[in-house]
């Protein structure tokens, strides 16, 4: 019984995953880069800028237009007359228009969202052509546009409190929300490609270094 017992044992160490794993097998294993992923990104990034830009450039007319002329605060009304008991009349949009218009929001969050389109779209092309300024770029437009444009909507949605009623105060409610994530899924995108190893290591600069794998027992032998 015994002499079984120490076969076994024999038997389960040379089988062991340990000894069949070299020591250095960590240092064998090279990361290899991914070029696509960071190219793919950029291509997003590119498209998300061209939107943020029109939305700067919306606002940036909106603050321009002392007045709304009748025909489009008829049109902007129809849908949510029709669905609320409590009829929002022209002087009430009017005034609101005024009033987000003399906080400022209107120009806030244009002036913010252009900065914000502007850097977006310089770091996407920097991003799609691999160099690691791009990432720090598109990151940096993607939380100025966050923090202006939130600031911006929230004033506007003041204003709306104010004036408006009904369905059109939920749809400038959500409009800072809608804002907000829309802004940190950009950043989100943007610091992807200094988050991923092999995309890391496909960037070409000098803001971080080349990624390695390193051997654990090597580190371990180093603090020792």
């Amino acid at each position: 019984m015994t002499e079984k017992q120490f076969d076994f044992s024999i038997i389960m160490e040379d089988e062991s995953p340990s000894s069949s794993v070299p020591k250095d097998v960590w240092g064998g294993i090279p990361i290899k880069e991914d070029k696509k992923g960071p190219k793919t990104i950029a291509m997003v990034l590119f498209f998300g800028a061209i939107l943020i830009l029109f939305q700067s450039y919306q606002d940036f007319l909106l603050h321009s237009s002392e007045d709304i002329s009748d025909e489009e605060v008829e049109t902007l009304l129809e849908t949510p007359n029709s669905q609320s008991d409590v009829q929002i009349t022209e002087e009430q949009y009017q005034q609101f228009h005024d009033d987000a218009r003399d906080s400022n929001g209107f120009i806030i969050r244009a002036v913010g969202l252009g900065i914000a389109g502007v850097l977006v779209l310089v770091g996407s092309i920097n991003t799609f052509r691999l160099k690691q300024t791009g990432p720090i770029i598109s990151t940096t437009g993607a939380t100025i546009g966050l923090i202006s444009g939130v600031y911006g909507s929230q004033l506007i949605r003041i204003a709306s409190d104010e004036n408006l009623s009904g369905a059109l105060l939920l749809t400038y409610e959500i409009f800072v929300y809608l804002c907000g994530v829309c802004m940190f899924v950009c950043g989100a995108f943007a610091a992807l490609p200094m988050i991923n190893a092999r995309a890391r290591k496909a960037m070409k600069g000098k803001f971080w270094d080349n990624v390695e794998l390193v051997n654990p027992n090597e580190v371990n032998e180093s603090e020792e």
